[in-house]
């Protein structure tokens, strides 16, 4: 043995191959280290190839195997080992699970003597299992635990079953004894033991049903003791939860990746690269079930066509065993657990669109119907059987290549409006992500479909939770008063506003959050911030942060929008399309705004009235004839209007061309008087408008941190409530929008009248 050549069995060949891969090392970097002096090939022994015994000897004490033992186990002869080989490398069912393997021999090569393997229900816990198990070459019990209720296996009669047929023994009488049978085998025999499916026999805490107990002992008595040779596998879609089987080791088995998918496809003659195909990954989480359901119908009715097969059945996720596969997982929740099922349907309620994670406010609301003491328990049962799936917070870099854009200059004059300098020190170079919930796109399908089909209306369900999150500050007095003072700004502010007055509430506490939200364009789709909505948007933030009109406000944006178009670097650069257009131009837009702030005396500040009052002053006569020129021509003479400008005006020049000799007579007096003052008059006027006092509410109300913290669930919560009124009658989502953001003694006079 000494002198001759040896042959590695594949076992010990794949443990090395799993050794490099832990270790980092790469088989040249491998082969360096361990003989330097006759640089025999390493590949030779991973091949398995004869190599020289002292090679083989160093190798094995490298990777700390005991040469000996590879050597007895080497003497497979080549047609088995290529059998195997076959069996084991060109199944075309298995893919993607290197990582898994190498991950259970590691924790194997530490001693673990039961390793729990947990995962969605079809992500491939069993075949991950069964080919572990026939990889290492071991006899193997199978305990099935079952799937109904009703068939759970049990123990005592598996424990029979294994010793009449396995060990040829006679079982003694009392279930203990048999056990005691079952560890004297196992001491005398390395083998494997698979339990599948252990989740039947737990309860909704992860504990062991009272009529399964006989499987705790199974666990204690045999599977954890001392001196047997056994590896047990346990799949399980739920974490077992006894205090008494701590030594059972934890492995999360995580989705295939989209490689492996690639991988698989392909092997049956199936396009992998088109868009779909990660499309179809997403959309299925990996699941390996799901994988496998798929590959039939593209490959048979769309041959191999995956693009094809994905715009034919994107909106169709559930069907066939994958539908039965989630409807199997729904059905066990409703039979252990009813108050942690209806959250599951209740979830189908979201979108998970425009909030992706549901913050665990929005689980805590729709559980109405749950004692406080109950809700986290039953939210972490969820999370544990992977129906219900958590983000922990984090803090993404972002680009900051924008931070040279020259768009993103503003004079400092005018530049508070859009509060530019917080924008770059609080939000450029990082994004901060929430931690939240969400259910996958199939779970989600599966959720809202039972929801649909539930004996609950959906319009129940959105009052009880509307109710839920109203009462999120009822017992706060500050922060009613809060919202009570949002709710009298929109009725003295904002009359004439053209968009749901709920937008108004949720800009306040917005503002008092610090944040920029979401909420309004949620509520109200016309309230996009783009085009008209941008602009309504600006004067509604003017007129909170100048504590005057909506209709005020307007005039006053309007004025900083011009201001703003004389910037080359500005903002509103690209409205003003500025090529063919001067400074003038834009001057006799401003005006108009001038003239009507300054008939509003008494609701602006006197000192913004005076100052006005003297740019106005400054100016040479009949130019409000020639702005009402200019304004006539663009309605009545469109084609002076150039159709790529944002801006319509028509430009100064365009009205000397037509107009009288009287007219250009003052349109000349007037470009001379411009030359000379126009520069220094506009400075005044952006000096003037950006110097307009302004109210700090989040000093004047002075919140504690746990106020801001209730405040800024209250909003998240309603964000969540306004995601759900897709699915509302139109009766109730115009009677929850109309009291949205309100506090309770006004909500309370506005009772839902069917």
């Amino acid at each position: 043995m000494a002198m001759k050549s040896l042959r590695v069995s594949l076992y010990k060949l794949e443990k090395v191959k799993r050794a490099f891969k832990l270790t980092g090392l790469t088989q040249n970097e491998f082969a360096s280290e361990v003989d330097l002096r006759t640089r025999q090939p390493i590949g030779n022994f991973l091949a398995g190839k004869p190599v020289k015994h002292q090679v083989f000897k160093e190798i094995c004490f490298k990777l700390d195997l005991d040469w000996q033992e590879v050597a007895d186990l080497s003497q497979d002869t080549q047609p088995e080992t290529e059998q195997f080989q076959d069996t084991i490398f060109e199944n075309p069912n298995f893919v993607g699970r290197e990582e898994a393997i190498a991950h259970l021999d590691m924790m194997i090569d530490c001693n673990a003597k039961a390793i729990g393997i947990y995962g969605k229900g079809g992500i491939g816990k069993t075949t991950l299992a069964y080919h572990y198990l026939e990889t290492q070459k071991l006899e193997y019990l199978e305990l099935q635990v079952g799937m109904q209720a009703q068939y759970i296996t049990s123990v005592k009669s598996w424990v029979n079953d294994q010793l009449r047929h396995q060990f040829k023994e006679e079982p003694q009488q009392d279930f203990i004894g048999t056990l005691e049978q079952l560890k004297r085998n196992l001491q005398n025999k390395p083998m494997g033991i698979l339990i599948d499916n252990l989740e039947n026999a737990l309860d909704e805490n992860g504990k062991f049903k009272k009529k399964h107990i006989d499987y705790l002992e199974l666990f204690i008595r045999v599977l954890n003791a001392p001196n047997i040779k056994s590896i047990t596998l346990i799949t399980s879609r739920e974490r077992l939860n006894e205090a008494k089987l701590s030594f059972v080791e934890v492995y999360q088995l995580p989705e295939l990746d989209e490689i492996a998918w690639q991988k698989f496809f392909s092997r049956f003659h199936i396009n992998v690269n088109c868009p779909a195909m990660s499309a179809i990954h997403k959309s299925y989480g990996g699941n390996a079930l799901c994988m496998k359901v798929l590959r039939e119908p593209i490959q048979t009715k769309y041959n191999g066509d995956l693009e094809a097969y994905w715009q034919d059945n994107k909106e169709f996720l559930l069907k066939g065993n994958i539908k039965d596969l989630v409807a199997s997982q729904f059905d066990r929740i409703q039979d252990n657990n009813i108050d942690a099922y209806n959250l599951l349907c209740r979830l189908g309620l979201y979108t998970y669109q425009k909030i992706p994670y549901i913050p665990i406010i929005g689980l805590l609301c729709i559980l109405w119907d749950v004692g406080e003491e109950k809700k986290r328990p039953i939210i972490d049962s969820l999370e544990q059987s992977h129906l219900l799936e958590f983000r922990k917070e984090r803090v993404e870099n972002i680009s900051d290549s924008w931070q040279d854009i020259p768009d993103l200059y503003f004079r400092p004059a005018q530049g508070w409006i859009f509060h530019l300098e917080q924008l770059q020190n609080e939000v450029k170079l990082l994004v901060f992500q929430p931690a939240g919930y969400s259910l996958h796109k199939v779970i989600w399908e599966e959720a809202n479909s039972r929801l649909n089909l539930s004996n609950q209306s959906i319009d129940y369900l959105l009052f009880s939770l509307k109710e839920q999150v109203d009462n999120l500050l009822k017992s706060s007095g500050k922060l009613q008063s809060f919202l009570n003072f949002a709710y009298q700004k929109q009725q003295n502010l904002f009359c004439n506003f053209p968009y749901k007055e709920v937008c108004i509430r949720s800009a306040y506490i917005e503002l008092t959050l610090e944040i920029v939200g979401n909420l309004a364009n949620e509520i109200d789709p016309r309230f996009e911030l783009e085009n008209a909505g941008a602009s309504n948007f600006m004067d509604m933030s003017l007129s909170i942060e100048l504590d005057i009109s909506f209709e005020i406000a307007q005039v006053i944006n309007g004025i900083f929008t011009f201001l703003y178009c004389l910037e080359p670097k500005s903002l509103f650069w690209e409205l003003s399309n500025t090529s063919d257009l001067s400074e003038i131009d834009f001057t006799l837009e401003i005006l108009p705004g001038i003239k009507r702030l300054l008939t509003h005396k008494l609701q602006i500040n006197p000192e913004l009235h005076e100052a006005l009052q003297y740019i106005q002053s400054l100016l040479p006569a009949n130019l409000e004839k020639i702005g009402f020129v200019r304004s006539y021509l663009r309605v009545y003479k469109p084609e002076l209007v150039p159709s790529s400008r944002k801006i319509p005006m028509v430009s100064l020049k365009d009205v000397k061309d037509i107009c009288g000799s009287q007219l250009r007579e003052s349109i000349e007096e007037f470009e001379k008087w411009f030359e000379v003052n126009g520069q220094k008059w506009l400075d005044q006027i952006a000096e003037v408008m950006s110097s307009i006092p302004r109210i700090n509410i989040i000093a004047d109300w002075q919140f504690s941190e746990e106020e801001r913290q209730q405040l800024r669930q209250y909003y998240d919560a309603n964000r969540l409530l306004v995601d759900c009124l897709n699915s509302a009658s139109d009766e109730v989502r115009s009677h929850i929008e109309e009291t949205l953001l309100l506090p309770i003694a006004e909500i309370e006079k506005r009772p839902f009248k069917n």
